[in-house]
C-alpha cells in the first residue's frame, strides 16, 4: 500500500514539473505592450553567435560577437528590438520587443549557433481591452499553479480508480 502512494504522489509531482516547465516559455501580452523574451544558456563559449527568429525564418536579431547586428531584420522588427549586451558574457541574450501588434504573436526561437542548442518562447498578443475590467487579469505567473489545481486533480481521481482495481 505504501508503496502505490508513493507511485501515486511521484506520478502527480511530475505530471506537475512538466506542465510548468511548458508553460514557462509561453508569454501573453496585450497590443501596445512590452515582452521580453528570456534566452539564457549556460556553459556558453564567450564568442557565441546567437540568432533570434519568428515563425522559423523572419530574423528578428542577431547577436555576432558580441554585437547585436539588426541588418535583413524583418521590417515587423525595426526599432522594436532590444538586448542587453552586458548580459552577454553571463549567457543572457534576452530580448525585449516594444509596442506589441497581434502580428507579434508566434513562435520566437532563440538559437545558439556553436553548440546547435535553441530556446523555444511562444508569445500571445491579445487586443487592448475598450475599457478596464472591473477585476484584472492575473498574470501568467499565478496562472502557471492552475496545474495543480486542475490536472492534478483529474490524475489522482484515474490513479485511485485505478489502484482501487488492484486492491485485494
Amino acid at each position: 500500500m505504501i508503496a502505490r502512494c508513493w507511485v501515486v504522489y511521484l506520478l502527480l509531482h511530475l505530471t506537475c514539473k512538466v506542465s510548468l516547465q511548458n508553460s514557462a516559455n509561453k508569454f501573453i501580452r496585450v497590443v501596445g505592450d512590452s515582452v521580453t523574451l528570456p534566452c539564457i544558456y549556460e556553459n556558453q563559449h564567450p564568442s557565441t553567435d546567437v540568432l533570434w527568429r519568428f515563425n522559423v525564418s523572419k530574423k528578428v536579431l542577431n547577436i555576432i560577437n558580441g554585437n547585436s547586428i539588426t541588418e535583413k531584420q524583418d521590417e515587423m522588427f525595426k526599432n522594436r528590438t532590444e538586448s542587453f549586451p552586458s548580459e552577454y558574457a553571463k549567457g543572457n541574450y534576452s530580448i525585449e520587443l516594444k509596442d506589441l501588434k497581434l502580428t507579434h504573436a508566434g513562435n520566437y526561437t532563440c538559437f545558439l549557433q556553436k553548440s546547435n542548442e535553441e530556446k523555444k518562447i511562444q508569445l500571445f498578443v491579445k487586443e487592448k481591452p475598450e475599457k478596464p475590467t472591473e477585476k484584472p487579469e492575473k498574470p501568467i505567473q499565478n496562472q502557471r499553479n492552475s496545474c495543480m489545481e486542475t490536472e492534478s486533480l483529474k490524475i489522482m481521481t484515474f490513479l485511485i480508480a485505478l489502484l482501487s482495481l488492484f486492491h485485494v
